[in-house]
């Protein structure tokens, strides 16, 4: 099938007031390192007569509907909290037909259409919706991306509680601590011994994060510098109100929090203690590329 590559009208609605950032007591930082793991940016090929398809664990289809059966199912089913739904209405064999997949964010999202950013235009339907409409006939590549105070990430990771050895959170390579490759790693994990738990190695260091919500590159970098140490200060596994910035012995930031979700854990012994993390997007570190899926073909609707 052809693609056309004229621009598209196209019309974006987010509903409802989605979140932008956590200023909220309860909004854990686990919380956010668990939509930095689970969502990345993507990107959507909508083709005439295709149906966009699904990315598993990210963009998950809820269903090709009608306009009367879509209007039933909103009436039904409210969004999960902190999910967001993507609506891509388009023409299917002389019908418009729309695609529902639930993105496992709940943060403000930017839209863009063939590399446009769309303005979001406020309409009375549910919250934490987004709707692309898709004219008859043409072809569009629809990105969703994180709005959240315009840090795009660079890499996303977890540090095992088991690691038992070092690892370099810019690339992800582990290593034996006694190799020549440990020399550029940036936290260590012990299990046995008197040093048990991670420890930041070669110049790398943390920064407890005192302030509402979550942090930001900016209020990573703005940390004045006897508030970095080369320990997670006051760190506890499954202690979900409690993040930290980080610095990379290549002078990068990112984000840590404890991955345990409780004290008491039942689950992976490698996610006991563990921590997710993330590096934001900055200098000598590029944004992660948006995933990119392709449309399926469909006989019916």
């Amino acid at each position: 099938m052809s693609r056309h590559t004229a621009s598209v009208a196209v019309t974006c609605v987010l509903i409802g007031g989605l979140i932008s950032g956590c200023d909220q007591s309860d909004c854990a930082p686990k919380a956010i390192a668990g939509v930095y793991e689970t969502y990345s940016p993507i990107m959507l090929a909508v083709l005439p007569e295709v149906v966009p398809k699904a990315i598993p664990g990210i963009a998950v289809s809820l269903g090709l509907f009608a306009a009367d059966a879509l209007a039933r199912y909103l009436i039904e089913h409210a969004v999960p909290k902190d999910k967001t739904w993507l609506l891509i209405e388009q023409t299917l064999h002389g019908q418009r037909r729309t695609s529902v997949f639930e993105l496992g964010t709940d943060h403000e999202l930017k839209v863009s259409v063939n590399g446009t950013q769309l303005k979001h235009v406020d309409l009375y339907v549910k919250e934490r919706q987004i709707k692309v409409i898709i004219p008859p006939g043409t072809a569009a590549e629809v990105a969703v991306t994180d709005a959240g105070n315009g840090d795009a990430v660079a890499v996303r990771g977890t540090v095992p509680g088991d690691l038992d050895g070092s690892l370099d959170l810019d690339t992800g390579r582990t290593s034996p601590d006694d190799s020549p490759a440990a020399r550029a790693a940036d936290i260590q994990v012990e299990t046995f011994g008197f040093n048990v738990g991670p420890r930041l190695v070669n110049g790398a260091a943390a920064a407890r994060f005192a302030g509402t919500g979550r942090p930001t590159l900016h209020a990573c970098m703005s940390m004045p510098s006897t508030a970095w140490t080369s320990e997670f200060q006051d760190w506890q596994p499954g202690t979900q109100d409690r993040s930290w910035c980080i610095r990379t012995n290549a002078g990068h930031y990112g984000l840590a929090v404890p991955k345990q979700t409780g004290v008491f854990w039942i689950g992976p012994a490698a996610d006991a203690g563990a921590i997710s993390y993330l590096l934001w997007a900055q200098p000598g570190l590029p944004a992660a590329p948006a995933t990119t899926v392709p449309g399926a073909r469909t006989d019916e609707c």
